[in-house]
């Protein structure tokens, strides 16, 4: 018996409403009419046989099945749109299609891309990022970089680079907490910027001030984000002191944007590989890029873990040991 796949207008509908949270505004961007929309809507909801959306005081919310039901749909939507777009054009092309956490994709993958496009003009990358682990479960990429211990069912697991994970704030902060005696004294003049990532996430300061001083430290405030990303955007901006990692940093530690007031840095026991599944890793194109990757993006040799000793500003020696830390789910 044939599968159930709704219609195309109905995932459109669907897409559109989830993405903006209104029908109004869905009808506008697809040039239809609200009822369009809510027929739509309707229709695929009695066809799957359950509800996408709710509405509480005029507020528009997916329901947890539609959160879900999403993530598939906005994928099959971009392929579909990837597809059509190169079916087009008149000369054809490869599209290589890649999967990064969105950390390390803004911060070291994309800055490189130009590089990749000019030595292989005929290769289209389509760039797709997620903030959890499954998405890279998916067979729907050509390669990821994904970070973890490089054991991945069914893949090829090439090893990028490790990393280490160090406090880093701007030169503005680090300036305005002034001299100070103790890694905790000086922790304890700025705001703490934590990343947090619902329940499943546990960020890098425990485990580093554990190596640092061993004991708690009580920070000037306290600031929280969702992902990495924002975490480090705020460090970068002077909202407080946040835990950078190797290489997520490096550009903006060369550039003066951020700096590291100590110097202990302690070693991750998770690295970043370039991966792709089995049955796509001999395709001309993944070892194109795969190639590439290890070359442009792959570990320098020169990189060594910094003396376990504090900033000059700090008189005193850091105490405890290097602490391994755990693999996070949103980068």
């Amino acid at each position: 018996m044939r599968p159930y796949i709704p219609s195309l207008q109905s995932l459109l509908a669907f897409e559109a409403a989830s993405r903006h949270l209104s029908f109004t505004r869905a009808a506008q961007e697809l040039e239809l009419t609200q009822t369009a929309i809510s027929h739509q809507i309707k229709t695929l909801e009695d066809r799957l046989e359950i509800k996408l959306f709710v509405r509480r005081r005029n507020v528009l919310t997916l329901t947890p099945a539609a959160r879900e039901y999403l993530n598939s749909v906005h994928e099959a939507i971009n392929l579909l749109s990837i597809a059509t777009a190169h079916a087009r054009k008149k000369k054809p092309s490869t599209v290589l299609t890649v999967t990064c956490l969105p950390t390390y994709a803004v911060k070291c993958l994309i800055p490189a891309l130009p590089e990749f496009q000019r030595d292989h003009p005929e290769i289209t990358v389509h760039l797709a990022t997620s903030s959890t682990f499954n998405e890279f479960e998916r067979n729907s990429y050509d390669v990821a970089i994904r970070y973890g211990s490089g054991r991945w069912a069914s893949s090829r697991a090439d090893r990028l680079h490790g990393e280490e994970f160090f406090p880093v704030c701007s030169p503005a902060v680090l300036a305005e907490t002034g001299e100070f005696g103790s890694i905790a004294e000086g922790l304890a003049r700025m705001r703490q910027i934590r990343t947090y990532f619902y329940s499943m996430y546990q960020d890098d300061w425990p485990a580093w001030l554990e190596a640092a001083v061993q004991k708690p430290v009580e920070f000037a405030g306290e600031s929280v984000f969702h992902l990495q990303l924002t975490s480090l955007a705020a460090a970068v901006d002077g909202v407080g002191i946040a835990i950078g990692r190797t290489p997520l940093v490096d550009a903006d530690l060369a550039s003066g944007k951020l700096v590291a007031p100590f110097d202990l840095r302690v070693p991750s026991n998770s690295a970043y590989f370039v991966t792709s599944p089995n049955d796509k890793a001999r395709m001309k194109k993944v070892e194109q890029f795969r190639e590439w990757a290890l070359a442009r993006l792959g570990e320098n040799p020169a990189r060594k873990t910094a003396s376990a000793t504090p900033h000059a500003s700090s008189a005193s020696s850091v105490e405890g040991h290097m602490a391994p830390c755990p693999a996070p789910l949103s980068r």
